[in-house]
């Protein structure tokens, strides 16, 4: 009889020999490895999907329905079956945003915001108003505050500033509190991979792409403990490495590896049995983070 630690030994001998094949691979992942990645994404959406109530959301959770939804928004094109469950989630998530009492939390909005500017689903500028006062009156945690920024910067700088009522002068706004928490974080030295992504990727927004020899410093620390960070690390860090356009596989490849390894038998991640939320906290970021790794490479340049 096969037990379920035989299974996940010959698991991860399988990765193993995966890596081996894909080493050699100078300028792009290895086709065995894509293929690996591509059904790595098949299994995560299944078992999303699987976790879906029937009202479309996950737990009825707000945050954490958006954050499943951008992990199946993120893998559309190797899991067209899962149309069906994000046009649920969005339905669900849509009627949540446009509920008054009680209001969404800052982290739980700008996550469904993240998934609307994903799918161009149009957002009313008020909410957006909203959200940018709540910031700029110090009134979101500090761990909190870059995304929201970021994803602020996009709505600003898109559809939301062509319409009717939109309030003018926010971006530049916006913009100047990102370069202050940029440098209080990079300044206190103790950033987390998450924290550091976030900052970089708001600095992307705003079109300051050039990263400072602190930042690759850090970028470069964290590449050499992957193994220890969390898939929000992972998924922020994979993004910012191909935001700078590097084609090679040479930081693809371990980051691929390490989700592949970390992907239980029945298709999510986490190890939290306790805990279903975090079990699906944490698949909705490492399939946000093999999408990334998967995705073709920027022409340099861009």
């Amino acid at each position: 009889m096969v037990t379920k630690a035989t299974m996940r030994i010959c698991r991860r001998l399988s990765v193993v020999l995966l890596l081996l094949t894909c080493a050699a691979a100078a300028g792009e992942l290895g086709a065995s490895l894509q293929l690996e990645g591509r059904m790595a994404c098949q299994r995560g959406a299944a078992w999303l999907i699987a976790c879906q109530a029937a009202d479309g959301s996950w737990q009825q959770d707000t945050a954490l329905s958006a954050q499943a939804a951008l992990a199946l928004v993120a893998v559309a094109a190797d899991v067209p079956s899962a149309r069906a469950a994000r046009s649920q989630a969005i339905a669900y998530l849509q009627e949540s945003l446009a509920q008054t009492a009680p209001p969404l939390s800052p982290d739980a909005l700008v996550a469904v915001l993240r998934l609307f500017l994903r799918e161009d689903i149009a957002v009313p500028p008020k909410i957006v108003a909203r959200l940018h006062a709540q910031v700029a009156a110090g009134e979101t945690p500090a761990r909190d505050a870059m995304p929201i920024l970021e994803t602020l910067l996009l709505l600003q700088r898109g559809a939301v500033a062509a319409q009717p009522g939109a309030p003018a002068g926010q971006e530049q706004e916006t913009a100047r509190l990102v370069e202050l928490l940029y440098a209080k974080i990079m300044a206190d030295g103790e950033n987390s991979g998450e924290q550091l992504g976030e900052c970089l990727a708001a600095r992307m927004a705003m079109g300051a792409a050039a990263v400072g020899a602190a930042a690759q410093q850090r970028l470069k620390e964290l590449r050499g403990a992957a193994g220890s960070l969390r898939f929000t690390e992972l998924y922020w860090l994979a993004r910012v490495l191909y935001a700078q356009a590097d084609a090679e596989a040479t930081w693809r490849t371990p980051l691929l590896i390490m989700l592949l390894e970390k992907q239980r038998g029945d298709g999510g991640w986490g190890g939290n049995e306790e805990n279903p939320e975090i079990r699906l906290v944490d698949s909705a970021w490492a399939l946000q983070a093999l999408a990334v790794l998967l995705a073709e490479a920027l022409p340099q340049g861009e």
